[in-house]
């Protein structure tokens, strides 16, 4: 089993932001996305459509109260995604996993999801 992608429904002019935050920030690529009928975009990681964007109020079915934390990504070296943030105003902390040899930069997305990018320390 592993992680074939994420999902975020908003508003247009909010995704458009959610997209250039994911681009910019993490280094993801918008690319080929089917003919839904819903607008939005695909965004890929290593050539894999990783995060997905619907245009929507919301997602039709999730319940009232979502329980999702976080999404989590890994990298090799967090420095030039820090500097992007800061770049851009905006907030994150570095903390370390305890009783690992691991370093995580949380940060929140435009339209509030916590994200978490790993790395090796």
């Amino acid at each position: 089993m592993q992680l074939d992608h994420f999902n975020i429904t908003a508003p247009m002019e909010q995704l458009v932001g959610v997209r250039d935050f994911y681009t910019e920030v993490l280094g993801l690529t918008e690319g080929e996305r089917p003919n839904f009928n819903r607008k939005g975009f695909w965004l890929y990681g290593n050539g894999k459509p990783i995060l997905h964007l619907i245009e929507g109020e919301v997602s039709g079915e999730q319940p009232a109260k979502p329980y999702l934390d976080h999404v989590a990504f890994h990298t090799d070296d967090l420095q030039p995604i820090k500097a992007r943030l800061d770049s851009l105003g905006v907030a994150s902390k570095q903390v370390g996993v305890p009783g690992r040899n691991l370093r995580q930069l949380v940060f929140f997305d435009p339209v509030g999801i916590k994200v978490e990018v790993n790395a090796r320390s």
